[in-house]
């Protein structure tokens, strides 16, 4: 069986199955992670870079329609154009990595629940390999930098979000950041998740299915919870 850690980005995506068993063997977890992290780091950067800031601060404000206006005057004073760009930048490199960590440990523990020995270093491999399709994500987001002329909202970056493509809610509204952040990259990576667990554990469709898209139900059935009761 070929590990080339150059053959597996495309692999995973056209393969995924054969990818997944290659990278049991060898995790080159690295390669995932650096790039999805410095690549979202990167469009987040020259986002802020290129935006029209006083527009952007417009519509952020626009979108908040509960502020005060002291509220709104204390925002904009400790708000600016570098320190926005770089805690965004800073958000990229650091939420990332820990995101895959609270995967891996959840996966670890639903393994251990299945009888596997899998360490927590594997599943976070997988869970950073399964992650691959947000990088197709980024010529998108550079597309609508270049063509925006500095007033496209940071939500609208995200051209495969649901929210997007399907229902063009403004921010104001309730479920606007809730379909926001289910894009077709994430369902991507579900159906990646769950090739790897089949491949890795040999369970069942329907139990590697359920195993992937539990965190994702509660967090998403929470998040539409709150918005029913208190909305």
């Amino acid at each position: 069986m070929s590990n080339n850690v150059a053959a597996i980005p495309l692999q995973i995506l056209v393969e995924p199955s054969k990818a997944f068993a290659a990278i049991r063997e060898r995790s080159h977890t690295w390669l995932p992670l650096l790039t999805v992290m410095f690549g979202s780091a990167l469009m987040i950067w020259w986002y802020f870079q290129t935006v029209d800031f006083a527009w952007l601060m417009n519509h952020t404000m626009a979108s908040q329609p509960d502020m005060t206006d002291e509220q709104r005057q204390a925002a904009q004073g400790i708000m600016s154009q570098t320190t926005m760009g770089w805690m965004s930048v800073a958000g990229a490199l650091i939420v990332t990595p820990v995101i895959y960590a609270i995967f891996a440990l959840y996966y670890l523990l639903a393994g251990k629940f299945l009888g596997s020995d899998i360490s927590f270093g594997k599943w976070f491999a997988l869970t950073a390999w399964a992650s691959l399709p947000r990088l197709l994500v980024l010529p998108l987001m550079a597309m609508q930098i270049m063509t925006s002329g500095g007033q496209v909202p940071m939500e609208d970056l995200s051209m495969t979000s649901l929210n997007f493509l399907l229902f063009q809610l403004p921010q104001s509204h309730p479920w606007a950041g809730f379909l926001t952040n289910i894009d077709l990259a994430m369902l991507w990576s579900v159906v990646l998740s769950v090739i790897g667990l089949r491949v890795w554990t040999a369970r069942s469709l329907a139990t590697c299915v359920t195993i992937s898209l539990l965190p994702l139900v509660l967090v998403f059935g929470l998040w539409a919870g709150k918005i029913v009761m208190f909305a």
